[in-house]
């Protein structure tokens, strides 16, 4: 605040010069005087006649105009300063009558508020031809430069950087022999750099950030004063002659983000003595480094960055200088083997990046003193071979970036400690434990990644405000519980993924109130009940753009209220200029998603790439109409569920749709036309429905050979024709005509525990009383009318849950599935019934035959190595009846699920190296002659029963 003593003499104020042979006021200088407000037109300032420099930098003019009045200043004003003033709006024409000026600075005026217009910005160049230092940094011009400008002869500073410019690169301006300061970068020029110039004093060239290309002219390297060159994030290639840089003057070389290449050798920059600042990343250059030679060599360098090339940087870890104001350090993909001990000398360390390296093994425990508690703001170790972290005390870091690589142990409580961070990414890691409850305080953070881990129990309160949350992903860990409600103060939230734990309770509805969230992810957890739009939330989900609720157990009706207010999925018009992909603030979310027949990993997604997958639930009724009028929707899967009814017509609207699912319902009707006439789809599934009638002609659906099958009512192309067949010719053709497509069938699987043996049993009669193909329709018909019943009724479904005991046993009690092969399964009599030993071990076999069924006195059976797949029939299960069998080997192949096996005598059984799921089968307690057991690398979960411990003790 300037403290003027009015009763003094104003020539003795702080800021004011005079002429002290005439008392006139000729300097004001009231930078960083702490101004605010607004600079009127009668203002006593422009009573000032014989001004000669007026400095108004770094104070709060909020906004306001550059006064028109500013002309006044016409016959003596030679400096101007009005940077980071705060000033908007258009310059005033009256600026281009100072034409004495020599000094002109209005630059970083509330970013590119302040505007600058075409015509004014050449009538500077004209007028003002004393002119030796321009700066318009931040100020918005937005033209092109014309072809020619009459510069004033005798500048020295041009600084231009992000005002918006265009064009082509002026080749005039490198002609101006008295340039010292040449700054363009952050624009959008095209073309080259001229390889004749005329700029022998220039010791700073700053083109950064353009899209200029060629290769760059030797003249670069030449200039004896050369002190600064920045030439990133361009299109530069081409080799760079680095031997040819004037070795005593270069302070900063920037070059990274082109595409410049070949060998570099380290020596050539050892001789650059006077370097503080060196950036090579993201180009094709490649050689050998030796960290410590080079920072001991260069002992003023402040920054390095060789990330993303083909350098290979070893380190001797030997104790060498390092500057001790060294600052930032990028080695990002550099084959770095180990954690450099030159870092701890680095004690004003602000900026680390060793990600994609191949460290190995903990960091040392010096480490978590780098940059001191509040210096080191970003921290990037990802993708690495990282085990451990130390104890560190990084309070200051805003940037923390730990993913992909081994890190084992609980939930750093170091991490709660820091106040200032803005993005955690702990994600692809071994972290384990509960994630602990201050963790809610760091929730103020933009974005927080802990996916694909191993945390259990809950999900933590938040605590205080979380608004600025844009991304949290806790997909792929072993939560449990509810979600809890205190995240509805994260309403600024873009992306929440809870996907792929234990998580329960009934869908939180006070989500549909978050205004920016695009992507919503529970699917596989054991959500349940009905979903219930929340009656106080009037325009639900009004930005979301990926719904993926699938594998769970929700049930009821379809909410239509949601389909309704997804106006982001309505109407989209996509942009044609640089893609829109969906951010958890600077990261890109990236998800795995059930598209177009299978599971499709998306690095990063679209904002236009539309997902709606509620598949895998039990949904009844039928499918609403207003889904119809997501017309910009690419993909919607509602299979594995109850719903009946016709499909309807309204569907033919969603002109951009690509995958569509809506296999293994209780679908019934006709195909709609409208269907056919979407050109789009790439992918269609209506199988296991009870659809009927010819199917829909179309340029499309020619191309869907497996999009029908399980519908015994539909006829006509691509279905093999069967008009004129009778049932029983069809059913015929089902068993044991391999070729055709037509290997769909029923495994009932039971989950082991309580009602589910009850529904085992069920199944395991309907089965056991036919023994023919004449089961499909009977049995599907009635298992899922059965599944339906049971999952659709929320009294039950406690008594379900509890049988499962929370574990991921199984969502469904049928489990459809489709094989082909060449191998006909119901040939009979190839093997004699007095068979006892059968070894079909590495042989290529896809399936479990048929005609073991008629084994009788089998004793050793081992087909193990081969390639079968999903679940073994049920009928295994009854292999030479109680006690015959004494060794069973099915390791080393996809096999997915057991029947219920009655293999008392077994002494060997080898099922390893499968992907069999479930819990521990309950059956092997009762083999008391087990001498071998081997279940390793499945998927088994749940609880090891209490009866295992019967077996134990006679395991070998």
């Amino acid at each position: 605040m300037m403290n003027w003593n009015t009763s003094t003499d104003c020539c003795n104020w702080n800021g004011v010069s005079c002429d002290f042979s005439t008392g006139d006021v000729i300097g004001l200088d009231v930078s960083c005087g702490m101004l605010k407000g607004t600079i009127h037109p009668n203002s006593s300032l422009f009573n000032l006649p014989h001004l000669q420099t007026l400095n108004l930098a770094f104070n709060d003019f909020d906004g306001s105009r550059i006064p028109h009045e500013i002309g006044r200043f016409s016959n003596s004003l030679t400096h101007l300063n009005l940077s980071h003033c705060s000033f908007s709006g258009q310059v005033p024409t009256d600026i281009t009558l100072l034409h004495k000026l020599v000094s002109l600075d209005l630059s970083w005026n509330n970013d590119h508020d302040l505007k600058l217009g075409p015509h004014v910005f050449m009538n500077m160049f004209q007028n003002f031809t004393n002119l030796e230092e321009l700066s318009l940094e931040y100020v918005n011009i937005s033209s092109v430069l014309p072809d020619r400008l009459d510069i004033s002869s005798s500048l020295k500073l041009l600084n231009l950087d992000s005002t918006g410019l265009k064009g082509k690169l002026p080749h005039y301006i490198f002609n101006l022999d008295s340039l010292e300061t040449l700054n363009l970068g952050d624009n959008s020029f095209t073309g080259d750099i001229p390889s004749e110039v005329n700029l022998t004093h220039i010791n700073s060239l700053d083109l950064h950030s353009n899209k200029l290309n060629g290769t760059l002219p030797s003249w670069l390297f030449t200039p004896p004063s050369l002190e600064s060159l920045h030439l990133n994030d361009n299109m530069f290639s081409g080799n760079v002659p680095f031997e040819s840089f004037p070795l005593s003057s270069l302070k900063e070389l920037v070059l990274s983000g082109n595409q410049l290449a070949g060998h570099t050798d380290m020596q050539t920059f050892q001789k650059l003595t006077n370097l503080t600042r060196l950036g090579l990343s993201s180009n094709n250059f490649s050689g050998e480094w030796e960290l410590d030679t080079l920072l001991s060599s260069l002992t003023n360098l402040e920054s390095l960055s060789l990330s993303y090339n083909s350098f290979s940087v070893t380190t001797k870890n030997a104790n060498h200088y390092v500057n001790p104001r060294f600052s930032s350090l990028s080695l990002a993909s550099c084959k770095l083997k180990v954690f450099p001990n030159s870092i701890r000398h680095m004690k004003q360390l602000y900026m680390l990046d060793l990600s994609s390296n191949e460290i190995h093994g903990q960091i040392p425990q010096w480490a978590g003193e780098i940059g001191g508690k509040n210096l080191l703001f970003y921290l990037n170790l990802s993708h690495n071979f990282i085990t451990g972290l130390p104890q560190f005390q990084w309070y200051g870091l805003e940037y923390l970036y730990l993913q992909s690589n081994m890190i084992e142990g609980p939930f750093p409580p170091s991490i709660c400690n820091m106040s200032q961070l803005w993005y955690l990414d702990m994600s692809n890691n071994r972290f384990g434990g509960l994630i602990p409850q201050c963790f809610g305080n760091i929730t103020s953070s933009f974005m927080i990644d802990m996916g694909n881990n191993s945390f259990q129990g809950t999900i933590p309160k938040v605590y205080g405000d979380c608004e600025r949350l844009r991304g949290l992903s806790l997909n792929g860990n072993q939560l449990r519980g509810e979600v809890p409600s205190s995240l509805s103060k994260c309403s600024g939230l873009n992306v929440l993924d809870l996907g792929n734990n234990h998580l329960n309770g009934t869908f939180p509805s006070w989500l549909g109130d978050f205004p920016n969230l695009r992507a919503l992810v529970l699917k596989s957890n054991n959500f349940h009940g009905r979903i219930q739009p929340s009656s106080t939330v009037e325009f639900p989900f009004p930005s979301l753009r990926l719904l993926d609720l699938s594998h769970n157990g929700f049930m009821g009706q379809l909410p239509v209220k949601y389909f309704q207010n997804f106006n982001s999925m309505m109407n989209v018009i996509k942009s044609n200029t640089t893609p829109e992909y969906l951010s958890m603030g600077i990261k890109y979310y990236s998800f795995i998603a059930a598209v177009k027949g299978v599971n499709q990993e998306f690095p990063q997604i679209s904002v236009d790439y539309t997902i709606i997958d509620l598949s895998d639930n039990t949904f009844e009724g039928e499918i609403p109409h207003v889904i119809g009028g997501l017309n910009s929707l690419i993909v919607l899967n509602l299979s594995h569920n109850c719903l009946k009814g016709p499909i309807p017509h309204a569907l033919g609207n969603l002109t951009e749709i690509e995958s569509l699912d809506l296999s293994w319902n209780q679908l019934s009707g006709e195909i709609p036309q409208s269907l056919a006439r979407i050109t789009t789809l790439e992918v269609l599934n209506l199988s296991q429905n009870h659809l009927v009638g010819r199917i829909p002609e179309g340029p499309q659906f020619s191309t869907f050979g497996t999009s029908f099958g399980g519908n015994s009512g539909l006829y006509g192309s691509p279905l093999p024709k069967r008009e004129h067949q009778s049932s029983a010719q069809v059913e015929d053709d089902g068993e044991y005509d391999d070729e055709e497509e037509s290997g769909f069938t029923w495994k009932v699987v039971t989950l082991g525990y309580g009602c589910g043996s009850l529904v085992g049993l069920v199944m395991g009669y309907l089965m056991l009383s036919t023994r023919k193909v004449e089961w499909f329709n009977a049995i599907a018909d009635a298992t899922e009318s059965l599944r339906c019943q049971l999952l659709n009724a929320y009294a039950l479904w406690p008594v379900i849950n509890t049988c499962i005991g929370g574990n991921e046993i199984l969502k469904f009690l049928c489990v459809p599935t489709c094989i082909r092969s060449n191998v006909k399964n119901a040939v009979n009599g190839l093997f004699y019934n007095s068979n006892r030993c059968l070894r079909l071990a590495s042989c290529k076999l896809k399936v479990f035959p048929n005609s073991f069924q008629a084994m009788k006195q089998l004793e050793r059976f081992d087909i193990s190595s081969n390639e079968i797949l999903r679940q073994i029939p049920h009928w295994a299960g009854e292999i030479e009846g109680n006690n015959g069998l004494s060794n069973l080997d099915l390791s080393h192949s996809f096999i997915t699920g057991l029947p219920q096996f009655q293999w008392y005598g077994l002494e060997e059984l080898f099922l390893q190296s499968n992907l069999i799921e479930g819990p521990f089968p309950a059956s092997i307690c009762n083999m008391s002659n087990l001498l071998y057991l081997d279940l390793s690398n499945n998927c088994f979960d749940g609880l090891i029963p209490q009866c295992f411990g019967n077996i134990a003790h006679i395991l070998e």
